[in-house]
């Protein structure tokens, strides 16, 4: 097969027979190469007698246009039998196989036409000498192009490949140069042809938006050990055309060699050069059964990429967009930006290995579920981060509505795929929302797009036609049968396809419940769902799940009547360690799982008595986390509650006092995600025995603070020191029975990361700690110490650290204070959702304030302090918050530090002037979370 090049398209000439003609008694003699000669008068024929022997193979290349007659060439034997016609001979195809000698008949196209004319013969079954060598390039440069003019009586010329001089698939680039004589319309083709006649198979590679072909790419199929000729014919004017050659299989020179990276790794990064310029990057890969996920990117979205394969087959023709490539261990990435493209200085090149014969690449989220969708997610892509995958279990028929938003007010979103098991991408559309297909099991990949270098966003999978997936709506058992009144019970949904919207109902009470749902497993199958039993009366209540319009009786709910007051008083104990589960200290030597629960026996252990025991004070600490979670500590034998303790992101570690009912003895620790390591010191506990100590909340009052000299002296805690505070006889504090004070102790401006002690002087330390920190953080904790005799110590680790200790309360043998009451934990407060107070971040310098007496179960009067687990989230800006008694003039204590971004909970121990509970915010702006855990009344 011939290749042509032409400025428009590829140019194919006729093929077929000469026309037969009568042999002229006066045939000029002619040599092979070029031959001029001249129509004297109108509607000659010229006979031209060649030198090629019988079985040779010619070419006959004429003008096609400017100076001289255009005129058409046919060939005959002696005898006047046809040889060739026009098409065979500017193909070099013409072979003779009549009678020798061989007669060239020339007439001109126009039979009016005289003047000069010109052919130029070539033999084809051999190289010619007069044809030079056309060597090939590397795509380090262009050293090996061979540039050719033509003007002046030259339209023509040949080149040749030696046998052994090319591979067996080759790039060829002809660029033309535009004349000044416009008028002219420029016209050249460009032919290939081995020794026996045949051509390469070549592929012409068409630039978007070219309107004439002056720089164009051809991909040529070479047969090993052939030797080509190639012809060359132009117009007589002055023209330039300039051609090379590379190698584009895994042999390809010049090529930078790389190996496919995992999804999201960082692009390799290439200059473009000039318009035109080709640059090679060879991506290789492990097995050819890899699936590749290769783009370019630039700012302009100019640089296109043709791929090849190891034997130098077309992998994916020219384009600016995402190519998926499989079936070869390696790829010639063969880059451009073509003419009339904007130009950038660099483009970006990704090569993802997206997946392997063993299934998708190990780097990818795998979904539980898709049959409402997947998402939401949100996060930024950059230099550093490329892109993000996940696997989902979709099936063939499911289809998905792409929703993809920029976060950070930017223009550019990531560009989403559905990739099936071939590699094909499934979505449609130019911009979001985009159309996308489901398979059986597709690979959900997200992109940095061209024209970026960084973008925050938040993408979103929506199944249109749900459910989608490989399985169908269900459902199955709910649980617990049973829940006491005056709580807030989580009920558990078991079946398939649940989702958010999945809602559960109570209904032969006095008016229906709604439960609210607060989570679906990743896989579909779980769902919580919270109901307010607060006020709801003890007896049977049906349950119904409403899902996808359907609605499905699950039995029934027995509302047991409120448990008994349960009021204690307090005895606080040594400090002592009675969970860690990195020793295997109370539960199992492991670290707790996604979704996993310890539980740790309380009643009997450390001086805590056997029965009596209301509720335990622990410090826990999470440490070592695998991912951002969150911690929830509540009384085994009951449903947990949407109450949290500790919030932490991977790698931290972070302490929190809990204040937490006991009901059969035991201590229940919930983690939400990843894994976490977890440890728990207990500082006491409440009893109903009456031998405890009541409490006297007082004014937050600050009583240390190391940068001021405050309560010690004016200077930093170092590495193993100690500091000791005076605590009966000041802020209102009696000088004698008391038995613990209550202090949110306050770690800053530390030089290393260390953990600090707080316990009662004159006592023996423990391996217990109340405040775990990192260099430069300031980090609080409530602290309920032992009062020896009359002073609390502070022990510093490592490091130095200034400490601030602020006073809530104090417990005393005087009989003169409060009792506690633990409850269910409960969320009384949410400024995201407005529960509790308006629906709204608390601004610089803001104040909300929660009515806490009269809910939950607290009584409406007679209430001295409340306990709550207070949570900042999402704050704008570093500052802090002080929780204090409405009604009150606000103090210089302080309650939660954080920074901006922080999510950080702190207990506090607050009093109840008249039944509310003020919240102060210093700076920026900040969500805020209560949960309550009890109350202290008289």
């Amino acid at each position: 097969m011939t290749f042509l090049l032409a400025v428009l398209a590829t140019l194919l000439l006729p093929v077929g027979a000469a026309q037969a003609a009568p042999a002229a008694e006066n045939c000029v003699a002619v040599a092979a190469g070029r031959y001029s000669g001249t129509f004297a008068t109108a509607g000659q024929t010229h006979c031209l007698e060649l030198p090629s022997p019988q079985g040779a193979r010619i070419a006959a290349l004429t003008s096609r246009g400017g100076a001289g007659v255009s005129v058409q060439v046919e060939v005959v034997d002696r005898n006047g039998a046809a040889q060739c016609a026009a098409g065979d001979l500017v193909r070099g195809e013409c072979a003779l196989t009549g009678t020798a000698p061989f007669r060239a008949l020339v007439h001109a196209d126009d039979t009016a036409a005289t003047g000069p004319y010109g052919v130029h013969f070539v033999r084809t079954d051999v190289l010619q000498a007069d044809c030079p060598v056309w060597s090939a390039g590397s795509f380090a440069d262009d050293t090996a192009a061979v540039r050719l003019e033509t003007g002046n009586g030259v339209f023509s010329h040949c080149l040749t490949i030696p046998a052994a001089a090319h591979s067996t698939s080759e790039l060829l680039r002809t660029r033309y140069g535009l004349p000044d004589d416009t008028e002219l319309f420029p016209d050249y083709a460009v032919s290939i042809i081995d020794t026996e006649g045949n051509g390469p198979s070549c592929y012409s590679h068409p630039t978007p938006g070219q309107q004439l072909r002056t720089d164009g790419l051809t991909s040529c199929y070479f047969t090993a050990g052939k030797a080509y000729t190639v012809l060359l014919e132009g117009q007589d004017a002055p023209r330039s055309h300039t051609l090379d050659r590379r190698d584009v299989t895994a042999t390809a020179k010049g090529c930078t060699t790389s190996a496919a990276t995992a999804i999201g790794a960082p692009a390799t990064t290439g200059t473009s050069g000039q318009n035109g310029t080709l640059r090679c990057h060879r991506i290789t890969t492990a097995a050819a059964t890899d699936r590749l996920n290769v783009n370019v990117r630039d700012a302009h979205d100019s640089t296109h990429m043709l791929i090849m394969d190891n034997g130098g087959g077309i992998a994916c023709h020219p384009t600016t967009w995402t190519c998926p490539l499989t079936g070869s261990t390696g790829y010639q990435v063969v880059t451009q930006v073509p003419e009339n493209w904007t130009l950038p200085a660099s483009y970006r090149l990704d090569a993802w290995r997206i997946a392997t014969a063993a299934g998708p690449a190990p780097e990818c989220t795998r979904a539980g579920s898709v049959a409402y969708g997947y998402g939401p997610l949100t996060g930024t892509l950059s230099a550093e981060r490329t892109g993000v995958c996940a696997v989902l279990p979709s099936v063939q028929g499911d289809e998905f509505r792409a929703d993809i938003t920029a976060t950070d007010g930017g223009q550019s979103t990531p560009e989403p795929a559905l990739y099936n098991g071939t590699g094909r991408n499934l979505c449609q559309g130019s911009s979001s929302p985009y159309k996308c297909d489901g398979v059986d099991q597709s690979l959900f990949v997200l992109a940095l797009p061209d024209r970026a270098e960084r973008t925050a966003y938040r993408a979103e999978l929506v199944c249109t036609n749900a459910p989608c997936g490989p399985e169908e709506l269900s459902v199955g058992a709910v649980t617990p049968n049973t829940a006491q009144s005056g709580t807030v019970a989580t009920l558990t949904v078991q079946g398939t396809a649940l989702s958010m919207n999945t809602t559960v109902q109570l209904t032969g009470g006095p008016a229906p419940l709604t439960a609210k749902t607060v989570s679906v497993s990743a896989d579909a199958r779980t769902l919580k769902a919270t109901v307010d039993l607060r006020t709801a009366p003890a007896g049977i209540w049906n349950i119904t799940v409403n899902a996808l319009n359907h609605q499905y009786s699950r039995g029934t709910l027995t509302v047991t009547p409120p448990a008994g007051s349960g009021q204690g008083t307090y005895k606080p104990i040594t400090p002592t360690r009675l969970m860690d589960t990195r020793e295997g200290l109370g539960v199992p030597k492991a670290k707790v799982g996604q979704g996993g629960t310890v539980t740790l026996q309380v009643t009997g252990t450390a001086g805590i008595p056997a029965s009596g025991v209301t509720a335990v004070v622990l410090n826990v600490t999470a440490t070592d986390p695998t991912a951002g979670s969150y911690v929830s500590v509540y009384p085994n034998g009951t449903t947990r509650t949407s109450a949290s303790n500790l919030n932490f992101v991977a790698g931290q570690t972070i302490p929190n006092l809990v204040v937490v009912p006991v009901v059969n003895g035991k201590v229940s620790f919930y983690n939400n995600a990843g894994s976490v390591d977890l440890i728990a010191d207990v500082a006491g506990y409440y009893t109903t025995d009456g031998t405890g100590s009541t409490y006297k909340p007082i004014t937050p009052t600050r009583l240390m603070d190391t940068r001021e000299g405050l309560g010690v002296p004016k200077a930093k805690v170092g590495q193993g020191g100690t500091v000791t505070l005076q605590v009966t006889g000041t802020a209102g504090i009696p000088a004698s029975g008391v038995t613990a004070v209550v202090l949110n102790v306050t770690a800053t401006d530390p030089t290393a990361g260390s953990y600090v002690s707080v316990y009662p002087n004159g006592t023996t330390r423990t391996s217990a700690s109340n405040l775990n920190f990192v260099a430069g953080q300031t980090i609080p904790n409530l602290v309920v110490v032992p009062v020896v005799n009359g002073k609390v110590s502070f022990y510093n680790n490592a490091g130095s650290v200034d400490l601030i200790a602020d006073v809530a309360g104090y417990y005393t043998t005087d009989g003169t204070g409060s009792t506690y009451k633990p409850i269910t934990p409960t969320r009384l407060m949410d400024t995201r959702e407005g529960l509790g107070v308006p629906k709204a971040k608390v601004g610089q310098g803001g104040t909300v304030t929660l009515q806490v007496t009269g809910t939950a179960g607290i009584p409406a009067t007679g209430v001295t302090a409340v306990v709550l687990n207070v949570t900042a989230t999402d704050p704008t800006a570093g500052s802090y918050v002080s929780v204090y008694p409405n009604g009150t003039t606000r103090t210089s204590a302080s309650n939660l530090n954080f920074v901006a971004g922080q999510t950080i909970p702190n207990l506090v121990v607050v009093p109840v002037v008249n039944g509310k509970v003020s919240f102060y915010n210093n700076a920026g702006s900040v969500d805020l979370i209560a949960d309550v855990a009890g109350y202290y009344t008289t």
